[in-house]
């Protein structure tokens, strides 16, 4: 890929969320951007994520993930949680984050969050050295419209507003 197109492409605007997982009591999250919401009716939305990574065989093995919308407050959260391993370090402790139950899914939601989405896979494509999972949304939170987002932009996480 040329230079020119990897500069465009980093010019899109992508929301910096955890993606959670759980297997066998075990929590784990990691930062991604690679976020978007793929339909409407059904609700289904797609995270890409590196098949290396500890929480992408996570969710293989137990089909359904929590999609947490960072806020703009939260970028230590984000900076900590992309470049850690889950399989070393425990981020929800280390962390001291606060979590809730989530209403469908066994994944429990992150509290403080702009938002916080449970997803069922649906299905994971392959696209290039990611893994695609599509989820379809079966049930959710917002904090309103008094969190801002925190997002990805030209590489870099920045305040929305």
């Amino acid at each position: 890929m040329s230079s020119e197109a990897m500069a465009a492409v980093r010019s899109l605007v992508w929301p910096v969320c955890l993606v959670g997982a759980m297997e066998d009591g075990r929590h784990n999250v990691m930062t991604a951007a690679w976020i978007s919401q793929v339909s409407h009716n059904p609700l289904l939305v797609m995270v890409s994520i590196a098949p290396g990574r500890f929480t992408h065989d996570m969710i293989v093995r137990t089909g359904e993930f929590m999609i947490s919308i960072l806020s703009a407050e939260q970028q230590e959260v984000s900076n900590f949680c992309g470049s850690r391993s889950g399989r070393d370090v425990d981020k929800i402790a280390q962390l001291q984050l606060k979590t809730e139950p989530a209403k469908v899914i066994r994944v429990p939601r992150i509290s403080g969050c702009v938002a916080n989405l449970e997803c069922r896979l649906v299905s994971r494509h392959t696209a290039g050295d990611h893994t695609l999972f599509i989820g379809e949304v079966v049930a959710a939170d917002t904090a309103g419209a008094e969190k801002q987002p925190l997002v990805m932009y030209r590489g870099k996480t920045v305040k929305f507003c």
